[in-house]
């Protein structure tokens, strides 16, 4: 329960309130696939939202006061739920250069190679569904991509907090799956 002005409130109340008076006015959004630490790849997103409030809220000089703090605190919140991987950012103001994908960096090759062999490791599996399966493709797809750039097993099995022998195992099995493909492409 929070307590404004003599007002009380829930905070499913404040949620409703700001989804019924709050209107995005533009926007540019897109998709961007990252290295999440050492341990694979995360997909977020980059771009810009305008906020503006509908004509009701404007009457409301406490609420307009509210939206306003509101938006000048959010660049000192780490906005997003991803943020601990460099993906959150809040800026006041629009900006109008045109938002492009990111350059070619080892990490962006890196976090693409890991995708594209999570994805044939998953076509492979007899069972595909379930986080089991997945997980076990992630696992293979980083210990192979970061292995091809070079990274010894064991700082890759350390990084993973994985034993040093099944991360060589990991390896093995990852590398005869994915000759599999390049043989049959």
């Amino acid at each position: 329960m929070k307590h404004s002005a003599g007002r009380t409130s829930t905070q499913d109340q404040t949620h409703d309130g700001f989804r019924e008076s709050v209107i995005i006015t533009r926007h540019h959004l897109q998709s961007v696939k990252t290295v999440a630490g050492k341990r694979g790849s995360v997909t977020g997103f980059t771009g810009a939202i305008e906020l503006s409030l509908s004509k009701i809220a404007l009457e409301d000089l406490e609420y307009v006061q509210l939206f306003m703090a509101l938006g000048r605190l959010a660049p000192y919140c780490g906005t997003g739920h991803k943020t601990t991987f460099g993906l959150g950012q809040t800026r006041l103001g629009w900006s109008s250069a045109t938002t492009e994908a990111p350059p070619s960096t080892l990490q962006n090759l890196l976090a693409q190679r890991i995708a594209a062999l999570t994805e044939h490791f998953l076509t492979q599996r007899k069972r595909t569904g379930g986080e089991r399966a997945m997980a076990i493709a992630e696992t293979w797809a980083t210990v192979l991509a970061r292995r091809e750039l070079g990274e010894s097993l064991r700082d890759i099995a350390t990084d993973l907090g994985l034993p040093y022998e099944t991360a060589k195992t990991y390896a093995k099995l990852a590398r005869k799956a994915a000759e599999t493909v390049s043989h049959s492409a």
